[in-house]
C-alpha cells in the first residue's frame, strides 16, 4: 500500500500581490509524475484545499484537473475540507465523486465512515469548528472547543476499527 499525504494546497492563494497558480501547477505535475512511477495506491489532502471559501475560478479549475489526472494515473484521491475551504462548496456531489474516485470528507456526518483504499480504511476528519452548532449537535458535545469535538470525532473513528487490527497496526508502527 503506498499513500502520499498532502495538506494546504491553499489553491488560488497570491503572495505579495504574486498569484502562486503557475508553482502550484507545476507542484500537480511533479505529484502526478511521482504517482504514476512510484504506483501510488492514494493521495490524502488534508484540508485548505482551496485559500479561502470562494477560490477563484482558476484554482478551481486547477483542482479539477489535479484530480482527474491523479486519478488516471491509478491513484484514488481523498479530500478533507480545511478551514479556509467552505465544506458545502468543496463537498458538492460528493456521492457521484467517489464512484470515479475522488473522496471527499467535508461534512461532519461523514466522520466514522472510511474510504477503503484496497484493504485499508482511511478516516479523513473534515475541519470540525467547535463553535458550530451544527458540528456540536452532529458530535453530540456540549463542550465548544477544539479537544471536545476531535475527541469525539475520534470516537467514532475508534468505534469503526477493529481493536484486533488496532492492536496490530498500532504494534507494526
Amino acid at each position: 500500500m503506498k499513500l502520499i499525504h498532502t495538506s494546504d494546497w491553499h489553491l488560488g492563494r497570491a503572495f505579495h500581490g504574486a498569484g502562486l497558480l503557475p508553482a502550484q501547477s507545476e507542484y500537480v505535475d511533479h505529484l502526478v509524475e511521482t504517482v504514476r512511477s512510484e504506483a501510488v495506491d492514494a493521495v490524502l489532502v488534508s484540508g485548505d484545499v482551496y485559500d479561502r471559501a470562494l477560490p477563484p475560478p482558476e484554482a478551481v479549475e486547477l483542482l479539477s484537473e489535479a484530480v482527474t489526472r491523479l486519478i488516471d494515473a491509478g491513484s484514488q484521491v481523498v479530500l478533507s475540507s480545511g478551514n479556509h475551504d467552505s465544506a458545502i462548496r468543496l463537498g458538492f456531489a460528493a456521492d457521484l465523486l467517489q464512484r470515479a474516485g475522488l473522496h471527499i470528507r467535508s461534512d461532519v456526518r461523514s466522520i466514522g465512515s472510511p474510504v477503503l483504499v484496497g484493504d485499508t480504511a482511511v478516516h479523513a476528519i473534515p475541519y470540525l469548528e467547535p463553535t458550530a452548532t451544527t458540528v456540536t449537535d452532529a458530535l453530540g458535545v456540549t463542550e465548544r472547543s477544539h479537544t471536545a469535538v476531535l475527541s469525539a470525532a475520534m470516537e467514532r473513528v475508534r468505534a469503526d476499527v477493529d481493536p484486533d487490527q488496532m492492536a496490530a497496526l498500532i504494534v507494526a508502527a
